[in-house]
């Protein structure tokens, strides 16, 4: 008896260790299955979370205003009236009319038709205008930070001029420039602004400058789309792919005519299906119709005319035409939407006319909205007002609102 009992002692503590092995390995895969469904709970409440994060959350939307004028197309006649004894330039008797609004919106943009050159250089009359830097530095301060460079006469002054503009303009803080580059590198950067939020990006080119080229090696200095059709392209399709919006501002069309030509019909089309948003088209001198593209995700002024001028030769156009321009507002805004997704509108478009008005002399110049004018300003001031709007502004389009 006592070897039988001895031997299962043995069998025993050979048994216990394995039921206590056995029971281990159950308790931890009872506790292992309750931390599971613990964890699986705490997932499905933070899957719920976020859903009614999404369902509940409010969109957050931003918007910035713009105000938009046309070429400053400031002559002889212009900067004669400004100068004073002491050699300095007031430009507020000729500008404030159409300048003073600037200030109420978040981005104000025109064109420098007549380079700022350096005053040293001269103040020249039409073919090679020169324009006195006190001009920028008066635009600056109604609150204008968008500023068009690239036009026809971009080089009267020469490659001295363009880099005394560059510099001049880069001394300005807040305020965007294009269309005018010191190098290769220069030209091809994608800058990407920001404005309540709001990302933008600008770029701005010319048909060519009038006749003239610049020295060999620094065709960069100037934006010239003739002949870089692609480059200009291919910048807007980068900068649609960096910036909520791609704004373009587009030296183009046939002088003296209120009609886009084939090319600035057929090259707008072209930049909003590379991702434009805004283009704004100068030279013509003529103001011209206003149109959406796509749709309505892009807004074209294939002419925005002189905001400021004191021009005599007027061939194929009348002095009104001329001295018509327009001024428009609009507004980007930008939802983001609770799950990431970004939609970016152009809103609230605004059109209004001003006028460059002066006496026969070609004194006191003054660029004012038409509803600013005397009524003896010229004949038939309203109801050629109208046909403006009608004929011109509203041609493709009549869903713009007019008055600003």
């Amino acid at each position: 008896m006592a070897k039988k009992t001895r031997h299962l002692r043995k069998e025993f503590q050979v048994i216990l260790p394995m039921v206590l092995i056995i029971f281990g390995a159950f308790l931890i895969h009872t506790f292992s299955l309750k931390e599971e469904v613990v964890c699986n709970k705490q997932e499905r409440t933070a899957e719920t979370e976020n859903i009614n994060i999404l369902w509940t959350a409010e969109p957050r939307v931003t918007s910035a205003s713009m105000y938009i004028l046309g070429d400053a197309l400031v002559q002889i006649e212009c900067i004669n009236q400004a100068e004073q004894d002491d050699g300095s330039y007031y430009w507020d008797e000729e500008m404030d009319g159409v300048a003073n609004p600037a200030s109420g919106y978040d981005i104000a943009f025109y064109n420098q038709e007549t380079i700022l050159g350096g005053d040293h250089l001269g103040m020249t009359v039409y073919p090679h205008f020169n324009c006195p830097q006190s001009y920028g530095d008066y635009m600056v301060s109604k609150g204008f930070n968008l500023v068009s460079t690239a036009n026809n006469h971009t080089l009267d002054k020469g490659e001295e001029g363009i880099l005394n503009s560059i510099e001049f303009w880069k001394e300005k803080s807040g305020v965007v420039t294009s269309g005018t580059n010191s190098s290769d590198a220069e030209r091809k950067e994608i800058a990407v602004h920001e404005v309540n939020g709001i990302t933008y990006a600008f770029t701005a080119w010319t048909y060519g400058i009038n006749g003239y080229e610049t020295e060999p090696g620094h065709e960069y200095m100037v934006n010239c789309y003739a002949g870089h059709e692609n480059e200009l392209l291919s910048w807007v399709q980068e900068a649609d792919q960096k910036a909520d919006v791609v704004i373009v501002s587009m030296h183009w069309g046939t002088e003296y005519t209120p009609d886009p030509d084939d090319e600035q019909l057929e090259l707008a089309q072209k930049l909003a299906d590379a991702g434009a948003d805004i283009i704004i088209g100068n030279h013509p001198h003529n103001i011209q119709p206003v149109q959406w593209l796509n749709g309505g995700k892009t807004l074209c002024y294939y002419a925005m005319g002189n905001m400021i001028n004191s021009q005599d030769v007027l061939p194929a156009t009348t002095r009104e035409e001329v001295n018509t321009g327009m001024a428009s507002s609009l507004v980007i805004e930008k939802t983001v939407q609770p799950s990431g997704a970004v939609d970016v509108v152009i809103k609230d478009v605004k059109i209004d006319l001003i006028f460059t008005a002066y006496d026969e002399d070609f004194t006191n110049i003054r660029s004012v909205f038409y509803k600013d004018l005397p009524e003896d300003s010229f004949p038939d001031k309203d109801s050629f007002y109208q046909e403006m709007i009608n004929d011109v502004v509203h041609r493709y389009d009549n869903s713009f609102t007019i008055g600003l």
